[in-house]
């Protein structure tokens, strides 16, 4: 999840949501606490209820759990927080009042209902597909990327479990992945030597070939791809895909890929989702 506004303190943000849920309009309503401002858009166009408030301190996971828990702290308990599940479902992390995504992340969510489909009908030149399979060229393409993605997504699931200190965040995936149409081709090697040559010093007894067995352990696993797939990471892939020559338009920024993916999902479908149970469990404890 994403945020587009300055960011303020957890602490000074909900001091003035508690503030806020004093006047008369509000007292009333339930406060669903999101990670980013684009997430308030996302729910409010896909679970909005005038019971419910969407805020958010625009910050990150752990601002949001803290955040939570500072209103709840004061007294109103009508505060819930909403956050990327990333690898805690799959490793039985749970919190008081938290409310996951039923995957790795919101991004993900969309990309399990649908949404990749409708983007390649849309974003596909039809030239290029003449002579193809239209439904086996969306599989394939859906599925490299899924795969990919699964192979970027253990690495930081090692990182996560076993505190190596690896840093990811501005990563540059063309320095391991290369992309000519449709195909599209991961190193593993470049992989794991480009994050370690960016994270500066890692956590004691670890090195590139103790990372590597211990990640080629954890990739025999078979944990569920929808929980260890990023979908920032699939959506920048599908990016670097519709840069290339089967693309109606070449300046395909990540962020315009997951703008089309949001707009492109239906609000029915989310009213299927564990999540959206979550929300309607909340509203119903506030009657």
């Amino acid at each position: 999840m994403s945020s587009l506004r300055e960011a303020v303190t957890p602490t000074d943000w909900a001091s003035s949501m508690i503030l806020l849920f004093k006047s008369a309009f509000y007292y009333n309503k339930v406060l669903l606490v999101l990670e980013g401002e684009t997430d308030i858009s996302f729910f409010n166009a896909n679970a909005y209820n005038d019971r419910i408030h969407f805020d958010s301190p625009c910050c990150g996971k752990p601002e949001v759990i803290q955040a939570v828990n500072d209103i709840r702290r004061i007294g109103y308990d009508k505060c819930y927080g909403i956050c990327d599940a990333d690898f805690d479902h799959i490793s039985g992390v749970r919190y008081d009042n938290i409310y996951f995504t039923d995957f790795h992340d919101l991004e993900m969510m969309l990309i399990a209902g649908g949404v990749v489909d409708r983007f390649i009908d849309s974003f596909t030149k039809h030239s290029y597909l003449i002579g193809h399979d239209r439904n086996e060229f969306k599989r394939n393409l859906k599925g490299s990327i899924l795969d990919i993605c699964y192979s970027i997504g253990i690495l930081k699931w090692l990182n996560y479990k076993h505190d190596i200190l690896l840093r990811f965040k501005g990563m540059r995936y063309a320095s391991f992945i290369t992309v000519n149409n449709e195909s599209i081709n991961f190193s593993l090697d470049d992989y794991i030597n480009h994050i370690i040559g960016r994270s500066g010093r890692i956590s004691e007894g670890y090195d590139f070939d103790k990372i590597k067995r211990d990640y080629l352990e954890l990739f025999s696993q078979g944990a569920d791809k929808l929980h260890v797939c990023n979908g920032h990471d699939f959506m920048h892939i599908v990016s670097m895909v519709f840069q290339c020559g089967l693309s109606t338009e070449r300046n395909m920024s990540k962020e315009k890929v997951e703008s089309h993916m949001r707009i492109g999902y239906h609000s029915e479908l989310f009213k299927t989702t564990i999540l959206y149970g979550c929300i309607e469990q909340a509203l119903g404890e506030r009657t």
